[in-house]
């Protein structure tokens, strides 16, 4: 009779997301805290570059938590797109 694999915690993979999302959340208090010095240029850039990162992570967190089951890490993933959905209005609208 075989024997049933049983995992220890989470794999690389889940690490990795962690950190993606830890990642995210760095570059968004960045962004804040720098958006009033930018050039139209750096915050054009800025924006490309956080919405590109935005759909890559929302991407992977959604094929990840259908797979396996782990729902949990689609909150601050919402929370830190729709942050970055706000600071992109606030900076082409207000500034």
């Amino acid at each position: 009779m075989a024997n049933a694999y049983k995992r220890k915690g989470p794999d690389g993979l889940q690490k990795l997301f962690l950190y993606l999302i830890l990642l995210h959340w760095l570059i968004l208090i960045y962004t804040a805290t720098t958006i009033q010095d930018m050039t139209f240029r750096h915050g054009v850039l800025a924006s490309l570059m956080l919405a590109l990162f935005n759909l890559i992570l929302v991407n992977l967190c959604y094929r990840r938590a259908r797979r396996s089951g782990d729902s949990y890490l689609i909150y601050p993933v919402v929370a830190g797109a729709l942050l970055a959905f706000i600071l992109m209005s606030y900076f082409f609208f207000f500034i």
